[in-house]
């Protein structure tokens, strides 16, 4: 009885010492923190939290760069951030650009930042950094490498020397200055890609020269490049340069517009949320624009539900060259799931997480990396490493690296949707695996489909060995799956209409496929080479119970209920296809039954191919309606967060001494003046004069030339004046 009276005063205690905090941007952090009396920041919030506590977020637009250092839940109390009652909160790595623009030459505009930014946006939408050969997002040639790269000599070119190759009306010759001091964009490693100074170049020539390569990486096949870094470039609308050594900007707006009239906002952060040394946190809700987070030395950290827009970006237009991004990153942490999110338009790798037993799942991946420079290993969208990785029900689709997931060691790869893929570099696979990587792997239920890539490849010399390859679906990629090694297993797959490489390629060099054991798949074209035919190339290993067009001849599709039959894979839509077979397919019944693989099957035997008669029709992809959270940045700004009144906060932090931000909020588009003036009355500095866009505003004030003493900071408008009392202590 006294232990069981002990027990419950212990969870009591815990009970207790729980804690609910809110966070508003009308708050203030002299506040309780309660829901009456909310924080402003969340950071503030961060430094009272502890074991169990738990933060809730009000609606608004959060500009901050928040750091959690030794906050530690646990299983069954975890530390939480969430929004409140499905309220919209933003985390927005940009700043509004508010200095007057003026007319630099014809459309091209220009003015002064006093803070550097690498990424720019025109009411939410990013613009092109000024490029040659030009592309742009709006018209998807950002994803065309054939016809808006420039094409180099990759014979007569070597490492540090470029010599280009008129295509598609791309001529160096005809550049008519020199390009010397861009950076230009190579992808001459095939699936390595690298940003280097070019070093020389002449008006007219069709050489450049530029800082090397690793040596090991330099091929001599398929070279393509692009100029960025110059403002020389900046010839299009939607284009813009910005110089970091004048800090001035220069900007053509769509449809020519003056910019003065424009939301123009700039990336100034890599990172909202920055974990450190911590575990059993739950951060849920959120959305995420311009920025993401990081997690170092953490374990069980759960993302949820939480929304990334441009959430990286290349620092390149600093002058930054040879570095990946600062992306999504998960370093030296465990068991983390990052899970029901959405990450689109990222320029580099869209997460990489080390460790191990990590998992993603059931996520949204799209036009990632428009890029695919100097990022690490062999270049992928997604890279997990360590081992026991998830990769499960996700979606992904429009991507720039030549592999898709590359999961890490004794990884499950499964359910999942992907296509539209590897664009802007060679070689690759959707899924791909390498040496060490292929024993205890398994890679299962997935549609592969749509991509001038591999689907599944097993890569190395043949040193890979005992991977698991079973009941995937693969369509209209370069080749289907690709083996090489030895001992590995592969069933119960169907593949059709992959171009002119086989689907199923069971490679007879390479490791020779020893023991390897190829098992009731459906295929038009199952073989030891990657476009050879069997009776050529025979598979290697154990071979049985398989439909093989080469064999039979036929289509495997026509013993389909519903495969895919559109022309341009814009029209694809998952819920039309059935790929179990028909009542009369010879694939019923056909296969043996392998334990483990084959184990819910129905009838007399497993069918051949991914599917049962008359079992599930499963889907794989992720299981939430992708479409409502399509709304861009602006439309949930305006629709959801707009401020209900005029209104100055307190600057923060204050008292100050060197600089100090000032927040207001505007229910209208209108005309306002911000300034400073002295405790006697007189005008010290006028900060802004201008049309301002309605929403949450922060502007950076760092006072120069002025001494210590009190300040009054007035807000002029429509609306009427407002003033707040601050000190300044040098």
């Amino acid at each position: 009885m006294r232990l069981f009276v002990c027990l419950i005063t212990i969870i009591s205690v815990s009970i207790l010492k729980a804690t609910i905090y809110y966070v508003s941007p009308d708050g203030s952090d002299d506040n309780s923190g309660t829901i009456g009396a909310p924080f402003q920041t969340i950071q503030y919030a961060v430094d009272q939290m502890q074991f169990s506590d738990s933060c809730y977020l009000r609606a608004g637009i959060y500009h901050e760069e928040i750091q959690i250092n030794n906050l530690n839940g646990n299983s069954s109390d975890p530390i939480t951030f969430t929004n409140y009652q499905d309220e919209s909160v933003i985390l927005d790595g940009t700043i509004p650009i508010t200095s007057a623009w003026t007319v630099h030459d014809g459309n091209i505009y220009k003015t002064t930042l006093t803070e550097d930014i690498w990424q720019l946006f025109v009411d939410g939408e990013e613009m092109v950094m000024a490029r040659w050969p030009n592309a742009r997002f709006d018209d998807e040639t950002i994803w065309d490498q054939e016809n808006n790269w420039a094409h180099g000599d990759p014979i007569a070119s070597t490492n540090g020397t470029e010599i280009d190759n008129p295509y598609a009306g791309a001529d160096l010759t005809t550049l008519g200055f020199s390009a010397e001091g861009a950076l230009a964009i190579l992808n001459i490693g095939s699936f390595r890609s690298y940003t280097r100074y070019v070093t020389s170049h002449f008006a007219g020539s069709n050489t450049f020269n530029y800082d090397l390569i690793p040596g090991s990486a330099y091929r001599t096949k398929h070279h393509n490049y692009f100029l960025e870094k110059k403002l020389e470039f900046m010839d299009q609308e939607t284009e813009w340069f910005y110089d970091h050594i004048t800090n001035e900007l220069y900007l053509w707006a769509p449809d020519n517009t003056d910019p003065n009239s424009l939301n123009i906002t700039g990336k100034v952060q890599a990172y909202a949320m920055q974990i450190e040394n911590s575990s059993f946190l739950e951060i849920s809700g959120l959305q995420f624009f311009g920025t993401t987070f990081k997690i170092d030395n953490s374990n069980d950290i759960h993302i949820d539900s939480c929304h990334f827009l441009y959430p990286s970006c290349y620092q390149r237009m600093l002058g930054i060259a040879g570095v990946e991004p600062e992306m999504t990153l998960l370093s030296g942490s465990d068991n983390c799931v990052i899970s029901h999110c959405s990450f689109q338009y990222t320029d580099g790798s869209v997460i990489e997480t080390f460790n191990g037993d990590n998992r993603i799942e059931d996520c949204y991946f799209y036009h990632i990396d428009y890029t695919v420079t100097d990022l690490s290993s062999v270049m992928t969208t997604i890279r997990m490493g360590g081992s026991n990785n998830v990769f499960r029900r996700n979606t992904l689709h429009r991507t720039g690296a030549s592999s898709g997931i590359n999961p890490g060691n004794l990884s499950i790869v499964e359910y999942n949707d992907m296509y539209d893929t590897g664009y802007l570099q060679s070689d690759g696979a959707i899924v791909h695996l390498m040496v060490g990587q292929q024993p205890g792997s398994e890679t299962r239920y997935n549609w592969l489909h749509d991509s001038p890539k591999y689907g599944i490849r097993f890569d190395g010399e043949g040193d890979g060995n005992n991977g698991l390859i079973h009941h995937n679906v693969i369509w209209n990629v370069r080749g289907g799956i690709m083996i090489k090694g030895y001992e590995h297993m592969i069933y119960n797959n169907t593949a059709f209409d992959n171009g002119d490489k086989n689907d199923i390629i069971i490679m007879i060099a390479q490791g020779g496929n020893e023991g390897t054991t190829t098992r009731n798949n459906a295929a038009n074209k199952i073989a030891g080479h990657r476009s050879d035919t069997y009776q050529n190339y025979p598979v290697p290993g154990i071979y049985d119970h398989n439909w093989n067009g080469y064999e039979t001849s036929g289509d495997v599709k026509d013993f389909l209920i519903s495969p895919p039959s559109y022309e341009n894979f814009e029209e694809y839509n998952p819920d039309e296809y059935d790929f179990r077979p028909r009542p009369d397919s010879v694939l019923i019944d056909a296969g043996i039954h392998v334990e483990g693989i084959t184990d819910s099957y129905v009838g007399n035997a497993p069918d051949l191919g991914a599917y049962e008669y008359g079992g599930e029709n499963w889907k794989p992809g992720v299981t939430w309606d992708v479409s409502s959270y399509q709304l861009g940045f602006d439309e949930q700004r305006n629709t959801e967060t707009l401020p209900k009144e005029f209104q100055l906060q307190q600057n923060y932090p204050n008292p100050f001494n060197s600089s100090t931000q000032i927040r207001f909020s505007l229910k209208l588009r209108q005309q306002i003046r911000l300034s400073i003036y002295s405790i006697t009355g007189q005008l010290v500095y006028t900060i802004l004069n201008k049309f301002m866009v309605d929403g949450h505003h922060i502007i950076e004030w760092n006072p120069v030339g002025i001494s210590t003493g009190i300040y009054f900071i007035r807000l002029e408008s429509e609306n009427g004046t407002q003033v707040k009392k601050c000190l300044l202590l040098k």
